[in-house]
């Protein structure tokens, strides 16, 4: 692993998943705060810096996923509220955020460029949830050969992220002292489909060590 090579890819770390009053707080995400701080900075300590990509919920009133309008979810991440703010720990400096709109060619140059890309989405499938996500992706893992997955939920963001990802081209390396369940017995589930699939399940200390080599 290379950091030249490698991106990290942030899953949903925001307010309303990582801190006790957020609308659907994870209880099991307060161990990892810290290694997803640490992450943060082993992508920013080093030379080259490493690239931070991922995904955000921004939701609407309107939103299908939200329980009033009969989805599976308390509303949660709304748009403008503290709870859709990312946590301290992994707070971007310059983050580039890519809405759920369409853009023009120079426009998505330009956010692509940055070394924090976000898509934001509306829904826990990033390909539903943002009509950016399958133009946008490939772009992202250009020229990357191991892609680092941390965040929550394990059994869905997490999981989508893996779905997403997996089979494009780089290694995938999700971190089990990273990321946090909501249904410990199915986050232990997606864990081992993923290793079935290929996916390294790696710590946050293997991850450092990998890097500096």
């Amino acid at each position: 692993m290379k950091r030249a090579t490698t991106v990290f890819h942030d899953g949903d770390t925001q307010r309303d998943f990582l801190e006790p009053a957020g609308a659907l707080y994870v209880p099991a995400a307060a161990p990892i705060i810290p290694n997803l701080a640490r992450l943060t900075r082993l992508a920013r300590s080093g030379t080259p810096r490493i690239r931070v990509i991922g995904t955000v919920c921004r939701h609407f009133p309107g939103d299908r996923e939200l329980a009033p309008n009969g989805g599976p979810y308390p509303p949660h991440c709304m748009d403008g509220t503290p709870g859709q703010r990312k946590i301290d720990a992994t707070a971007p400096v310059a983050p580039r955020w890519i809405e759920n709109r369409t853009y023009t060619r120079r426009e998505l140059d330009e956010l692509l460029g940055g070394d924090e890309v976000f898509i934001e989405k509306q829904d826990v499938d990033p390909l539903v949830g943002n009509r950016n996500t399958a133009a946008v992706l490939p772009r992202l893992l250009e020229g990357v050969d191991d892609v680092v997955i941390y965040g929550v939920v394990t059994e869905i963001c997490i999981d989508r992220a893996v779905r997403l990802l997996l089979g494009r081209g780089p290694r995938l390396h999700v971190v089990r002292d990273a990321i946090a369940a909501l249904d410990e017995v199915r986050g232990r589930e997606c864990e081992a489909r993923w290793q079935a699939g290929g996916v390294d399940l790696t710590t946050v200390g293997a991850v450092a060590r990998a890097l500096e080599t």
